[in-house]
């Protein structure tokens, strides 16, 4: 179920940032919101980076647990992007 929810939360973040690049990321505004908004998904990249890392060092997750929380960072990094780029848009 989560697995679903992730795939739907993905697909519909990657329509936003493809329509976006697709309409008006070849201008230079669109260039400067694709760098802040990605530069928004690296930072949850590299805070995923130091949650997993203490997990495993603190607990015994299982792989089904991983598997989830694979998912979950994904969705997360997906959606900061696309959620910045609509901000941005706005605010830009």
């Amino acid at each position: 179920m989560l697995f679903i929810i992730a795939v739907i939360l993905i697909a519909m973040s990657l329509g936003v940032y493809i329509s976006f690049v697709a309409g008006q990321g070849k201008d230079e505004r669109g260039q400067a919101i694709i760098a802040r908004s990605s530069q928004i998904a690296f930072l949850f990249i590299l805070l995923g980076f130091v949650f997993q890392g203490f997990y495993y060092q603190f607990s015994n997750p299982s792989v089904d647990q991983v598997k989830t929380m694979t998912y979950i960072w994904m969705a997360v990094i997906f959606c900061s992007n696309s959620i910045s780029i609509i901000l941005l848009q706005k605010k830009m």
